[in-house]
Formats: C-alpha cells, sequence, structure tokens
C-alpha cells in the first residue's frame, strides 16, 4: 500500500471513530461569511467535514495527513505537512465548512513495522 492511500486510510478510521461533536456557537468574531455553508451546523461534526475533505487536502504536495485536534476548547482541522514551505501552506484553506485549519508540520509520516 503507498503511503498516500495509507493516509488516506488512516484519516477515514479516525473519522469513523471519532465521537460526534458539535462545535461550540458564540458570538461572531469577524466579519460575516458570504454564505452560511461556511459556518459550522451544530449537526455537523468536525469528524464527517475531515471525512469529506480528506482525498482533496492530501493531495496537496506535502500534506502528509489531517486530523480533528482542539485549540482553546475549540475544535479544528489540523493539516500536518512534511514543512512549512509556502507553496504548500498556501494551498491549504484557513477554514473549511466553518471551521478553523491549523497547519502542523510533522515531517515524514512512516507506517509502524509490527
Amino acid at each position: 500500500m503507498n503511503t498516500h492511500a495509507l493516509a488516506l486510510a488512516t484519516v477515514a478510521l479516525l473519522a469513523a471513530g471519532c465521537q460526534s461533536r458539535s462545535p461550540e456557537t458564540g458570538a461572531s468574531t469577524g466579519a460575516a461569511p458570504a454564505d452560511t455553508a461556511a459556518q459550522p451546523a451544530t449537526d455537523q461534526s468536525l469528524s464527517l467535514v475531515i471525512a469529506r475533505n480528506a482525498e482533496k487536502l492530501m493531495g496537496i504536495p506535502g500534506v502528509v495527513g489531517v486530523y480533528e485536534g482542539e485549540t482553546a476548547g475549540k475544535p479544528v482541522l489540523r493539516v500536518m505537512v512534511l514543512s512549512r514551505a509556502d507553496s504548500t501552506v498556501q494551498r491549504i484553506p484557513k477554514t473549511l465548512e466553518g471551521y478553523d485549519v491549523e497547519v502542523e508540520v510533522s515531517g515524514p509520516i512512516k507506517p509502524m513495522n509490527h
């Protein structure tokens, strides 16, 4: 199995195993989005957002994984990259379906040998 397929399989398993959580609602801190589809729905878990978008994100050269994280008590989508190269980071969205996206430099991801 190639590394890309392994990473996609891992993301799918993580997304399937995550408990469904509703993002916290609160006052808006920025300008209103152009459409309401950009804001997370209370019944839409981040794991489902990841499952819908993992293949597209993993297709960006330099991206090695995606997962659900948390920052300041708020769910975020984390994108793991080989390095913080501008050519990679500029292609990663700042938000996705209303969730903040954070970039994390992880380096190469290799399967463990058992």
